[in-house]
């Protein structure tokens, strides 16, 4: 058992059950949030150990979450990763430029998701 928490923020319902199964499988433990706000909430209350968020999800989108996240001190020096449908190298940028430690384009194949989180948490 990794013993570490993913904070996992994606408004589509089917991609958040999935990746939730996906991440349980492999022994994380996951916080899910629909939207930004829930997950800025739960940031805030659990320290987890990586947060993995979509860019547009419903009302607070991932870049001020990040914005917002980077600021807090209990939340400031946690890894962030955007997973986002879109792969235009200016938002990938924008993504980085904003502080995110990784940006993955979705969908990808589990094990991409995996090597990205092991990189980023040491799993």
């Amino acid at each position: 058992m990794k013993n570490q928490t993913i904070l996992l923020i994606e408004d589509n319902l089917d991609i958040l059950e999935n990746t939730t199964e996906l991440l349980e499988m492999e022994g994380y433990r996951v916080l899910a949030a629909p939207n930004g706000e829930k997950g800025m909430e739960l940031a805030l209350q659990n320290q987890p150990d990586l947060i993995i968020s979509d860019i547009l999800v419903p009302r607070i989108d991932g870049y001020e979450l990040l914005k917002i996240l980077k600021k807090e001190p209990s939340t400031a020096n946690i890894p962030f990763m955007f997973l986002s449908a879109s792969a235009q190298r200016e938002d990938i940028e924008k993504g980085k430029m904003a502080g995110a430690d990784a940006y993955l384009v979705k969908p990808l194949p589990a094990d991409d998701l995996k090597k990205a989180i092991s990189h980023l948490i040491g799993s």
